[in-house]
């Protein structure tokens, strides 16, 4: 099937974003939007949301991908994040692809929060697939994303003075408690936050909840969404999280996916 990918450059509260859309030649109604967590941008740790979007319009399936508020190349800061670039990506994603009426989002990590509360304001959005998914208040893992390679060639990430690694935290930091603000704040291990919960609960489309294992605070968290979700599917992918290096694992993620993208 012939491909189409275009780059996207769109505003959010001022702040200019970037993304990408590839567009299959004869598109499905139903597309998908890629949310990163705090420690990625629109390829993905190892390339990963570059190589599912290709293998999901390949068999018809438009896909977005952008870098979120204050991330990537896109401008503001990330503690600025909340729900408002996610709507901001949907509607640029509907315009590119007027044959598209329902998406879902694919989010990872500490992205499942606000992924959640927007699909529950959104009709449009039928499905959530959350990636080894991280409640609000969990550290995210260190490290993803850090050493992947822009998809178009050139570096996005950029990095001040100090370290890449410090920065990473720094901003992997900022959005946890920003997403902490917009969701409700919740120490570790007491469970789903009210907000969160109430989103789910009241969101009439599918969940797939994908885990890796080798974080445990996300095989905790996936086991906790998936009782607030009557329609929740749960899959078990050993060592195949966010920040998978092989391409096996990534393959296994990309198909179970696809997969359940196409069975309703």
């Amino acid at each position: 099937m012939k491909l189409e990918q275009r780059a996207l450059r769109f505003h959010c509260a001022g702040n200019a974003l970037i993304g990408i859309v590839d567009v299959p030649e004869r598109p499905l109604v139903r597309g998908m939007l890629i949310l990163a967590d705090s420690t990625q941008y629109r390829a993905g740790s190892h390339r990963q949301f570059t190589l599912l979007s290709r293998l999901l319009a390949a068999r018809g399936v438009a896909v977005m991908r952008f870098d979120r508020v204050g991330a990537g190349d896109s401008d503001g800061r990330a503690a600025l994040q909340g729900v408002d670039d996610i709507g901001a990506a949907m509607k640029e994603f509907f315009i590119h692809v007027p044959e598209m009426k329902e998406s879902v989002i694919l989010a990872t990590g500490d992205a499942a929060a606000g992924a959640a509360l927007y699909a529950a304001a959104d009709a449009r959005v039928t499905g959530l697939a959350l990636l080894d998914p991280l409640l609000p208040g969990t550290p995210a893992g260190a490290g993803a994303g850090a050493g992947a390679a822009a998809d178009d060639g050139a570096p996005v990430l950029r990095y001040g003075p100090r370290s890449a690694a410090d920065r990473l935290f720094r901003r992997a930091a900022a959005f946890r408690r920003a997403a902490s603000r917009v969701v409700g704040r919740e120490a570790p291990g007491q469970g789903v936050p009210p907000r969160l919960a109430q989103a789910l609960a009241g969101f009439g489309g599918r969940v797939l909840l994908v885990c890796g294992g080798a974080q445990p605070a996300a095989r905790d968290a996936a086991r906790a969404l998936e009782g607030q979700h009557p329609r929740s599917r749960r899959v078990e992918i050993a060592h195949a999280g966010p920040d998978a290096r092989r391409s096996a694992w990534r393959d296994a993620v990309a198909f179970a996916c696809a997969s359940w993208l196409g069975s309703w």
